[in-house]
């Protein structure tokens, strides 16, 4: 059974199901290719960016449970070749968590005034394909930290290529997070670099392409812009005066874990409609992670003071209400759990909405009779199971998608209340 789901590819693909009586429905909107006219199917792939980063906590949290990696211990006890740093003459401290949530100072992209968009930073642009994450970190890694770990928010792409590093190396030392019996062996690819001693179970694709299997996600993939993919989209910007461009040709080896991930709106659903069975505990079979383990990577660990939505680890977080994260969920509320993505020529978004409050019987809606207050909207809403959404396009800069996203849950939630 699935909860009531929205995918919406930008000139994409429609398909809703809801839990009382599926429905599927699958629209095209756009084109995949523009030159040739092909259209978006529900299977075309997308860059999914940043929302790559949601995948990379879920691989942090089994490393957690397996005891193989903490989330407050120095991240130089497991990659001891990341250089020390210091910040006003004191050793800082850069953990897991902080590279989660964005606090580590590990900086951002360089900026170039003289472009737009994502051209902007020409670190976005790179075409070199890097060995392992650790041969990615000289990108930054004898740059000075921006601030003091864990003392401000910093949104940073690199510091989730330090944690791949990390994770590299702890499942070199310790064995991979998954089984290497599970599923496929990845596409992996040899180059000439000499000083790479990762063994290929431990490479993050090899982690990213176990994970896909026990999720059953059979259209996600790293990106290796070599490789044969019929149905991936091409990548497209608008320049200065508003026209439709093709984006250069970029390899994201620098960061397979912060947004290098190919996917499809069905399979970005299908994951977050795996987090949501863990989230209420009403997993049938063994989930990817535990509970206590998903509500940790959506507990707010980090403060933006410049936007509603608070970093979690790996997730972005706010209560449907506007209230304060830092209490407790009660009723009549919904959490709101994503992660948005601006990729060269993508612009994407993945939403849960979820109850703040136990459901009555399994995965079904609470009974109306239940609800103290069934004419009022917050109430009623507040206990119907999880809805997913997941907006991805092929256009660079695309604004509004968090806005579009939320709007869409609103009204699938209209919908289902009227339906009742």
């Amino acid at each position: 059974m699935r909860f009531p789901t929205i995918l919406y590819a930008a000139a994409a693909a429609l398909h809703v199901i809801e839990p009382s009586a599926t429905v599927d429905r699958h629209d095209g909107f756009g084109f995949a290719n523009v030159e040739n006219l092909v259209p978006v199917r529900e299977d075309t792939l997308f860059r999914i960016a940043s929302i790559s980063k949601s995948f990379t906590s879920v691989l942090v949290g089994r490393l957690m449970e397996q005891s193989k990696l903490d989330l407050d211990e120095d991240i130089r006890t497991y990659l001891p070749q990341f250089p020390e740093k210091q910040v006003d003459g004191t050793y800082a401290k850069i953990t897991a968590r902080s590279l989660l949530s964005h606090t580590s100072g590990i900086r951002s992209y360089k900026k170039s005034a003289e472009e737009r968009g994502q051209s902007s930073y020409p670190e976005m642009l790179l075409q070199t394909r890097y060995d392992n994450a650790l041969d990615a970190c000289s990108l930054f890694k004898d740059d000075p930290l921006v601030h003091a770990p864990g003392k401000q928010y910093t949104y940073s792409t690199f510091g989730f290529t330090l944690l791949s590093a990390a994770i590299e190396n702890i499942c070199t030392r310790s064995g991979p997070s998954f089984a290497c019996s599970l599923g496929t062996q990845p596409y992996c690819v040899k180059t000439n670099s000499d000083t790479s001693k990762i063994p290929c179970f431990a490479k993050m694709d090899h982690q990213f392409s176990k994970l896909f299997t026990f999720l059953g996600l059979k259209n996600t993939f790293l990106e290796y812009h070599e490789k044969i993919m019929p149905v991936r989209a091409s990548q497209y910007k608008r320049n200065s005066k508003g026209v439709l461009e093709n984006t250069p040709m970029v390899d994201n080896s620098y960061k397979w874990a912060g947004g290098g991930i190919l996917s499809t709106a069905y399979d970005l659903t299908l994951f977050a409609n795996h987090l949501a069975y863990v989230y209420l505990d009403s997993m049938p079979m063994t989930g990817v992670i535990k509970p206590e383990t998903l509500r940790l990577l959506w507990t707010v660990s980090a403060s933006n003071p410049d936007e509603d939505w608070q970093p979690g680890l790996g997730w972005f977080l706010r209560r449907r209400s506007g209230g304060s994260l830092s209490q407790e969920m009660t009723c009549p509320d919904r959490l709101y759990v994503c992660h948005t993505g601006g990729a060269v020529g993508g612009t994407t978004i993945l939403l849960l909405s979820l109850p703040c409050c136990k459901l009555l019987s399994g995965h079904e809606y609470v009974r109306e009779d239940a609800l103290s207050n069934p004419s009022d909207f917050t109430a009623r809403s507040a206990k119907l199971a999880p809805i997913c959404v997941a907006v991805l396009t092929n256009l660079e800069d695309a604004s509004g998608i968090k806005e579009l996203a939320v709007s869409l849950v609103e009204l699938v939630t209209d919908c289902i209340l009227r339906e009742r």
